[in-house]
């Protein structure tokens, strides 16, 4: 009898000191991985930098909860249970308690990371909040969650605790809904509308319709009608004069109501008045720094630069508000810095910046240093 149970304890005393010197490798590859962030900087000395990477967020274990012991010695015996991870991570946004809202069509969920609570949830599971294919997030000022619904052609509403509030929008309104801003001060919801080629624009308080942007021509009929060959998107909307668009993706808000979209398939950016009136554009079609190619992700920092992230080039490129390029950060690859296709990205108010690396599987963050000397009037940098 004793020594069938000395024969059971071994095993589990193995599995003990094997779970212990996991999680000491644990924590050194952890310090390792923060010191190597310290190391990623552009522009390269002796230029002072202005961006600095600072980690990478990939699933529920970054939010800062660890696995108790027994649960260690539990998953080494029984196996693990299921890690949740980031996927196929799309869009991305931080919310005014610092919760980050990412959208992740592997999941076709919302996942929310809470690194005051050290916990991450998921949002629209089931019932009448469950999402079919989210493809944009924002909050407004009361961090009421919006989500795009690309699977409904809706608006879905949550409560900051992520309880389902109500759906806006519609198939016979919305065709592709992707990226999304809230103005709060004019109580205004923009949501771009990539296959209607159009900026759509709600009353946030109960989702009226209040107008579009972009041309908004009317659906052809007869001969018309049956020469669109039945595509899905609106081609009759499609534009690449000022004011026009062709699948736009993304957009963002600055703090004086300024819309930003991002042009796709026209490879240029766009600025709109709150009211919908054009105001200028910038960026052309080209693999040369300045240029769009896979144009996605689109914010501003503080000072006003506004930040593109670009597919095709697995970078960020920085332009001032005339479209020249000051900066561009990042490179293809799976290293601590690197990116693999990026998707969109967020900037927050103290310009820590969140980039979705979605073939990484993974939000990348960097922070934005700042751009001036005291006193001085001069862009962040030359490219």
């Amino acid at each position: 009898m004793k020594k069938r149970l000395l024969i059971r304890l071994v095993p589990l005393a193995g599995l003990l000191l094997a779970t212990l010197v996991l999680s000491a490798c644990a924590g050194s590859q952890n310090q390792r991985q923060q010191e190597d962030a310290d190391e990623y900087v552009w522009p390269l000395p002796p230029e002072q930098p202005r961006i600095r990477f600072v980690r990478s967020i990939h699933s529920e274990l970054d939010v800062g909860q660890e696995k108790s012991l027994a649960r260690k010695i539990s998953e080494k015996i029984f196996g693990r249970s299921a890690l949740r991870a980031l996927r196929k991570p799309l869009a991305v946004h931080v919310d005014s308690r610092g919760r980050i809202l990412v959208v992740d069509t592997g999941w076709h969920k919302v996942l929310m990371f809470d690194f005051a609570a050290k916990r991450m949830d998921i949002l629209g599971k089931k019932g009448s909040g469950r999402l079919l294919n989210p493809i944009g997030v924002t909050t407004d000022a009361q961090d009421r969650i919006f989500v795009t619904d690309a699977g409904g052609g809706r608006i879905m509403v949550y409560s900051p605790e992520g309880k389902f509030l109500r759906a806006f929008g519609g198939k016979s309104v919305l065709l592709r809904p992707a990226g999304i801003v809230v103005n709060t001060e004019l109580q205004r919801v923009y949501v771009v509308d990539t296959w209607a080629h159009q900026i759509k624009v709600f009353d946030s308080t109960n989702g009226t319709f209040l107008f579009a942007i972009g041309r908004n021509e009317p659906e052809p009929q007869g001969d018309a009608a049956a020469a669109s060959g039945g595509a899905l998107d609106q081609i009759w909307n499609r534009g690449s004069e000022p004011g026009e668009f062709r699948f736009p993706t993304f957009i963002a808000l600055d703090e004086n109501g300024t819309l930003y979209v991002v042009d796709t398939l026209n490879f240029r950016v766009q600025m709109f008045t709150a009211d919908g009136k054009f105001i200028a554009t910038f960026g052309e079609v080209g693999n040369m720094p300045g240029n769009m190619y896979r144009p996605k992700g689109i914010s501003l920092d503080s000072d006003g630069h506004i930040y593109v992230a670009d597919a095709a080039f697995s970078n960020i490129q920085i332009f001032n508000k005339d479209g020249r390029l000051l900066l561009n950060f990042g490179t293809f690859g799976s290293g601590t810095a690197d990116m693999r296709l990026p998707a969109d990205l967020y900037i927050t108010k103290d310009d820590q910046i969140y980039v979705v690396d979605q073939f990484n599987h993974r939000i990348q963050v960097f922070q934005y240093l700042g751009g001036q000397q005291p006193g001085e009037q001069k862009p962040v940098t030359v490219k």
